[in-house]
């Protein structure tokens, strides 16, 4: 880990990503298609807090509540931009995740495009949580960590966009799953059968109880002193829709309000189709 200024952690947050949208009816059928994407991996362990010192370089002859004010704006704009490309990775990341799922493949191609639109950013979001804590979440592939204060003090509306989410990890962390436990969890989150727009529920329903039975005996065998641990994991499915819903709403109220703003169109397009 290592001391991060503002402005390191806004180079740090754009990761020098480049997208390419993937062409023809459906982006989010064909992102795996694309750079190959890595597994699914969790960084482990609780990140250590470090403190986002103030600008430097403030020049003698300008007003520094200016600068910084300036500054922050930046710094508010580019770290939305470098979560949403991290999206698109993520996105690709997880579509090669479903593949492996046994019987995903088998399903009707809309399907699985459908399950995978709605399914994402959900999956994103509980991943999301191991590199989250109290304090501030890491960024850059663990190489940096920003604070939850300084997320705080960025200017409405960015400041509300991970709030909801540092709520969420709080609470989600505390079940203390391993990475077995949640490869179960994500599987149960892309194979849901009330996904709207399903042209073959029956298919899709069938592999999900599977996966949750699979999940089940699995948290009975990994966690035996704690029975009530798979019920307690339903129900944060709609939690992580709710938390889908919220951030959809936020993300379109700074595209409509900010002109600096990108959202890629893999993502415009999960957006478009959803909400």
């Amino acid at each position: 880990e290592r001391r991060v200024g503002v402005q390191s952690v806004e180079s740090q947050s754009m990761e020098r990503q480049s997208v390419r949208a993937g062409e023809g009816p459906s982006r989010v059928a064909q992102a795996s298609d694309h750079e190959g994407a890595g597994n699914l991996q969790r960084s482990r362990g609780t990140p250590s807090v470090r403190q986002v010192p103030c600008h430097k370089g403030l020049r003698a002859q300008s007003d520094p509540l200016e600068v910084i004010q300036k500054n922050l704006g930046e710094a508010e704009i580019r770290i939305f931009n470098g979560c949403q490309y991290r999206s698109v990775e993520s996105v690709r990341e997880i579509t090669e995740f479903a593949k492996s799922i046994p019987g995903f493949m088998n399903l009707d191609l809309n399907d699985q495009v459908t399950l995978l639109k709605y399914g994402v950013y959900e999956v994103i979001f509980a991943m999301l949580a191991s590199q989250m804590n109290k304090d501030g979440f890491l960024v850059a592939y663990g190489a940096a960590f920003i604070t939850r204060e300084f997320l705080r003090g960025l200017r409405r509306p960015f400041c509300t966009i991970l709030e909801p989410k540092f709520e969420f990890a709080i609470r989600f962390n505390a079940l203390a799953l391993d990475d077995a436990d949640i490869a179960l969890y994500i599987a149960a989150i892309i194979l849901c059968g009330d996904r709207p727009g399903l042209v073959q529920v029956g298919p899709v329903e069938h592999i999900q109880e599977r996966v949750l039975q699979a999940m089940d005996k699995h948290l009975r065998g990994n966690h035996p002193d704690r029975p009530f641990l798979f019920p307690t994991l339903l129900q944060k499915l709609s939690d992580l829709r709710q938390l889908v819903t919220e951030h959809a709403q936020i993300v379109n109220t700074i595209r409509k309000a900010e002109a600096h703003t990108n959202l890629p169109p893999l993502l415009q397009e999960i957006f478009r189709d959803m909400y």
